[in-house]
């Protein structure tokens, strides 16, 4: 206060001193326009000027001010606009999640133009639609997503392909799917939806092409990769013919990936693949490598399904096999089955009653009982067949 005080003291001793100054200096000032002519004082009309400067400047600010009023009113306007959009969003959402499927739908597309973000608004909106199941409303919705928001057009492509997989559009999906994996073609969820897709369509194939990405990426986890693996190669062997040879076996083998070819459940599908086509020797020494490498008591399971010439050849390396596991019940019922092969009742009577011993197998009992009938005893091919009827309720009746 005190400063505005000496300040206007100063301004106006300075007046008033400039006032005396001009007086004394006794100079006029002259204006003349057309037939009109103006004469002052150099005091007074250096005043009309400052006067004139100032009234410019009061109205310039003026005219700032009355133009800055709608400004300020439309930004007012514009923030009431955008909390009424959130809270449209807020209230769609919980629609949404409530199943009022239609009336979320109107609430998020309502106030999409006042939203901060547009495109969470039309996505939430396409499940909308698809909930209430009309899929050509949700295309359009999806559509409006990604023209809001191109950097995000990855993202909109898989919620696209996710609301297709759930309305079981899989050649619809599988097209979206397609695209997006040219666009990004190392994505995680892309591909595991590629999987899905196909095999909703049984599509053995298209899921046979996935495999080299499946792999280097690690979409899947290792036992569903496993079992994918697994049915791949399965099919690949089914589509060789009855008399195909131990080579062109083998060449489908050397498809797999060396080091998945140490998985025990693939080489039981290429040793049973032998198997059924014939190729016995060849599976057997496959198996007997394979269990020197690493012991697998599925690979021991297939072992007592050959039917090699003369069978002593299989039993021999089951011999050396019990005596480092004697009491391994898939060992004894494997060494049991090349026994009865070779014709050794005796033998395969004693393998059978030790695995027997050791396991609850339906299959075990039943060829026990089998055994007992041919060395003609009833009673105990009865006391057998009781057993297998014991752990296997499909033979009842």
């Amino acid at each position: 206060m005190m400063r505005r005080i000496l300040a206007l003291l100063g301004l106006l001793v300075g007046s008033v001193a400039a006032a005396i100054w001009f007086e004394r200096q006794g100079g006029f000032v002259m204006v003349r326009v057309g037939e009109i002519t103006v004469q002052s004082s150099l005091f007074v009309a250096l005043a009309g000027v400052v006067l004139i400067v100032a009234a410019a400047l009061l109205g310039t600010g003026l005219l700032r001010r009355i133009r800055g009023v709608p400004e300020g009113l439309r930004d007012r306007l514009g923030s009431r606009r955008r909390r009424r959009a959130a809270n449209d969003l807020l209230e769609g959402v919980i629609e949404l999640a409530e199943g009022r499927y239609a009336l979320a739908e109107k609430r998020l597309e309502s106030s999409v133009r006042a939203a901060r973000l547009p495109i969470f608004n039309h996505l939430l909106a396409a499940v909308a639609a698809q909930r209430r199941g009309d899929w050509t409303r949700r295309d359009d919705l999806l559509a409006e997503a990604d023209a809001a928001e191109p950097r995000a057009r990855v993202a909109v492509g898989l919620v696209q392909a996710q609301l297709q997989l759930d309305a079981g559009q899989w050649e619809q999906a599988v097209a979206t799917l397609g695209w997006l994996r040219e666009k990004a073609p190392r994505n995680h969820r892309v591909l595991s939806l590629l999987v899905r897709a196909k095999r909703a369509l049984n599509d053995q194939s298209g899921l046979e092409t996935l495999l080299p990405d499946l792999r280097r990426e690690g979409v899947l986890p290792d036992q569903e990769m496993a079992a994918l693996e697994a049915q791949t190669l399965e099919r690949r062997f089914e589509a060789l013919p009855l008399d195909a040879t131990a080579p062109t076996l083998a060449s489908v083998w050397k498809t797999v990936p060396r080091g998945r070819q140490r998985d025990p459940a693939l080489r039981v599908l290429y040793a049973r693949a032998l198997i059924r086509r014939g190729h016995h020797d060849a599976a057997e020494r496959l198996l007997r490598g394979w269990l020197k490498d690493r012991w697998s008591p599925e690979l021991v399971e297939v072992y007592g399904e050959l039917a090699v010439d003369p069978p002593q050849r299989a039993a021999k390396p089951l011999s050396e096999w019990l005596r480092e596991r004697p009491e391994d019940p898939t060992l004894l019922f494997a060494a049991a089955r090349q026994a009865i092969r070779a014709e050794l009742w005796g033998q395969a009577r004693s393998y059978l009653e030790a695995a027997a011993a050791r396991s609850d197998r339906a299959d075990v009992h039943r060829c026990l009982a089998e055994v007992h009938e041919r060395l003609e005893e009833p009673e105990q091919a009865r006391r057998a067949y009781r057993a297998a009827l014991g752990v296997d309720d499909s033979l009842v009746g």
